[in-house]
């Protein structure tokens, strides 16, 4: 449930072959869960004229941690809207310090995320325009689907 009178900030561009946003972007929220060294993503990807609306996990394995799976839900998520046809993404993801990690021109201490970031931004070439930007966790409706 979105919780009222949250002020969100606008998504961020990361990637794209376009500089401004175009006027209709598919919403992407994806989200990671780690428990046990077993590894799930979660994504949920809404078209820009919100009449479709798509919903996958996937396992993945060998996981070392959450962060981890925040950093694998956003490739398998770009990977996945790419999949089904979608090149202007708004991306939501509750991790700050990875949505924070992808806006800053910086790499990441951690190989798994110097991996994922090099994957996702690779990623982004192949869209229109992608941006993103941090949600509070009960926003991120994508955390629902481990719940089935």
């Amino acid at each position: 449930m979105k919780p009222i009178g949250t002020y969100l900030l606008p998504y961020i561009r990361i990637g794209g072959n376009a500089v401004f946003p175009p006027p209709f972007t598919s919403l992407l929220q994806a989200d990671g869960s780690y428990i046990r060294r077993k590894g799930r993503v979660a994504m949920i990807l809404t078209s820009g004229d919100r009449n479709t609306t798509y919903r996958d996990t996937f396992e993945i394995k060998n996981a070392l941690s959450s962060t981890e799976m925040e950093w694998a839900s956003i490739a398998k998520g770009i990977e996945f809207a790419l999949q089904k046809g979608h090149q202007a993404l708004s991306i939501e993801n509750d991790n700050f310090g990875v949505v924070s990690a992808l806006l800053v021109d910086s790499k990441p201490k951690q190989e798994y995320a110097k991996y994922y970031k090099h994957t996702i931004l690779q990623l982004t070439k192949q869209t229109l325009w992608t941006g993103i930007r941090w949600v509070p966790r009960d926003h991120n409706e994508a955390e629902t689907l481990f719940l089935t």
